[in-house]
C-alpha cells in the first residue's frame, strides 16, 4: 500500500432519470463521454490511474475507460458506501483516498489538489468539498454544531422540520485518510429505509475529524442526473472552453452561438464567427476565418484558411484554402494549398491539387485532381456504376467546361480541355480537347408549324 493520493470514481449508478438506453456516464459533454472528463481530472490531480467502480451490467462503460483507469465491480447495488467497500484489499491504500462521483464533469484538478493538500496538512480523517450554490435542490446539506465543526451531512428531504436549513451543501468530493477510511467503511450501517450503505454517513462517523474546503466555483458541484442538467453542464463547459481559447489569442465573435468540443485546438489570430460548430479532434491553424455557420468535425485545417457556411467532415485542408458558402467536404478529402471551393460544391474522398478551383455547383467524388485544375459549374465525376465505385484522375492544368459529366474510371491528361456539356467516358490525352455532346441542329420554322395556336411569332 502506498501513501500517494489515489482517486476512486463511483460510477455504478443506473441513471434512470436520464430516460435513456445509454449509461448516464457515457452521455456526451463537449464531444466526450461525461465519465472521461472526471477520469482525466482525477489522473491530472493525482498522477495515477483512477479506480472506477462499475456495476456488472456496464460493459459499454468499461470499454470506454479500460485503457485509462482500473475497474472494480460492485456486485449488487447496495449504495455508495458499499461501492467503495467493493475495492479489494490490495487497492485499499493508506494514503489520501480521493472519492468522486462519475457524474461531476465540471470538477477541476486544482480543486482536488487543494483538498489533498488540506488533508495531508491537517491529518483529518476526511476533507469534504462544500459549496453554497444559488440553487441547492438535490444536494445534501452540511450540518455544523455549535462549535462550527461538521457533524453530519443530511439530505434535504431528511432535515428536521422547523429548523433553519443550512446553506452549505455537500459537493460530493471527498479526500479520506486511508487509515481511517477502510475501518470506518466496515462499520458502516445499512439501517435505513433503503437498506443501503451511504457514503455520506461516514461524515457523521468520522466527525469531529472532518474538515471542509469551500468551492470557489459552485459550478464544480453541478451533478448530472437528467437531460436538463446535462444541458446546463454542457453550457458551463462550453463557456470554459471558449474562454480558454480567447485567452490564447482566438477571437470568438459570439460565444453564445459558438460550439467547440473539448479536444478541438485553434491557432492564434483565428476568428470564429457566429453559429460555428467545431466537433471531435478538429485542429485549426493560425489566422483563419471560420464561419459564420461553419460545421467542422475531426478535420485538420491549415493556416490562413477561410471557411464560410460549409460542412467539413474528416478532411484535411491545407494552408490558404478558401471554402465559400454551402459546400460539403466529406471524409477522406484533401484540399491542397490555394484550393478554392466557391459555392454548392461537394468533394468526397478526393485529393484536389494546389491552386485548383471548383467554384460552382459541382460534385467531385473519388477523384484525384492535379495542380491548377479548373472545374466548371455543374461538373460531376460519376463514380458509381451501380455495383462498384471508381476513381477519376484529372491532370495538372486541365480545364473542365461547365455541365460536364466525367464517367469513372476515366483519366483526363495534363493540360487537356473538356468542352462544356460533355459526357466523357474515355480517357482524354494530354493537351487534347474532348467534346462529348450531340451536335446542335436548328429546325427553321418549327414554331408556327407545330403550335399554330400560340400567338407568339
Amino acid at each position: 500500500m502506498g501513501d500517494a493520493p489515489r482517486a476512486v470514481i463511483l460510477a455504478a449508478g443506473q441513471g434512470t432519470r436520464m430516460r435513456s438506453a445509454r449509461p448516464k456516464v457515457l452521455h456526451p459533454l463537449a464531444g466526450r463521454p461525461m465519465l472521461l472528463h472526471i477520469v482525466d481530472v482525477a489522473l491530472e490531480a493525482t498522477g495515477v490511474r483512477p479506480i472506477v467502480v462499475l456495476s456488472p451490467g456496464q460493459p459499454a462503460v468499461r470499454e470506454v475507460i479500460d485503457a485509462i483507469a482500473e475497474v472494480v465491480i460492485q456486485a449488487e447495488p447496495r449504495g455508495t458506501g458499499d461501492a467503495l467497500r467493493s475495492l479489494p484489499a490490495e487497492r485499499r491504500d493508506a494514503g489520501p483516498v480521493v472519492v468522486l462521483y462519475g457524474d461531476l464533469p465540471l470538477l477541476r484538478a486544482e480543486t482536488i489538489r487543494s483538498l489533498v493538500r488540506a488533508q495531508v496538512a491537517s491529518g483529518a480523517a476526511c476533507v469534504l468539498l462544500t459549496v453554497v450554490p444559488g440553487r441547492p435542490a438535490g444536494l445534501g446539506r452540511v450540518v455544523r454544531g455549535s462549535s462550527g465543526r461538521v457533524e453530519r451531512v443530511v439530505e434535504e428531504r431528511d432535515l428536521p422540520g422547523g429548523e433553519p436549513v443550512p446553506a452549505e451543501c455537500n459537493a460530493g468530493v471527498y479526500v479520506f485518510s486511508g487509515t481511517r477510511l477502510w475501518p470506518a467503511l466496515e462499520a458502516l450501517s445499512a439501517d435505513n429505509a433503503q437498506g443501503e450503505h451511504y457514503l455520506t454517513d461516514l461524515i457523521g462517523m468520522l466527525a469531529p475529524e472532518v474538515e471542509t474546503v469551500l468551492a470557489t466555483d459552485p459550478d464544480e458541484a453541478m451533478g448530472v442526473n437528467d437531460r436538463s442538467q446535462l444541458a446546463a453542464a454542457e453550457a458551463v463547459l462550453r463557456r470554459r472552453l471558449l474562454e480558454a481559447l480567447m485567452l490564447t489569442g482566438v477571437t470568438v465573435e459570439d460565444p453564445v452561438t459558438t460550439y467547440v468540443d473539448a479536444a478541438v485546438r485553434v491557432g492564434v489570430d483565428t476568428v470564429l464567427r457566429p453559429m460555428t460548430v467545431l466537433r471531435g479532434a478538429t485542429v485549426i491553424g493560425r489566422e483563419c476565418e471560420i464561419g459564420p455557420m461553419a460545421q467542422i468535425r475531426d478535420s485538420r485545417i491549415g493556416d490562413r484558411v477561410r471557411v464560410g457556411a460549409s460542412v467539413i467532415d474528416e478532411a484535411e485542408i491545407a494552408d490558404g484554402v478558401e471554402i465559400g458558402h454551402f459546400n460539403r467536404v466529406r471524409p477522406g478529402s484533401v484540399l491542397e494549398s490555394g484550393v478554392s471551393l466557391g459555392t454548392h460544391a461537394e468533394v468526397k474522398n478526393s485529393r484536389v491539387g494546389v491552386g485548383s478551383h471548383i467554384n460552382h455547383v459541382s460534385c467531385v467524388l473519388d477523384s484525384d485532381l492535379g495542380r491548377d485544375v479548373n472545374v466548371g459549374a455543374g461538373t460531376i465525376t460519376c463514380n458509381y456504376d451501380g455495383r462498384a465505385k471508381h476513381r477519376t484522375a484529372i491532370g495538372d492544368g486541365v480545364f473542365v467546361g461547365s455541365n460536364s459529366s466525367l464517367v469513372a474510371p476515366v483519366r483526363i491528361g495534363r493540360g487537356a480541355y473538356v468542352a462544356a456539356a460533355s459526357i466523357v467516358t474515355r480517357d482524354v490525352p494530354e493537351g487534347a480537347l474532348a467534346v462529348g455532346r450531340a451536335r446542335q441542329r436548328n429546325i427553321e420554322g418549327w414554331h408556327p408549324r407545330e403550335r399554330p395556336e400560340d400567338p407568339r411569332p
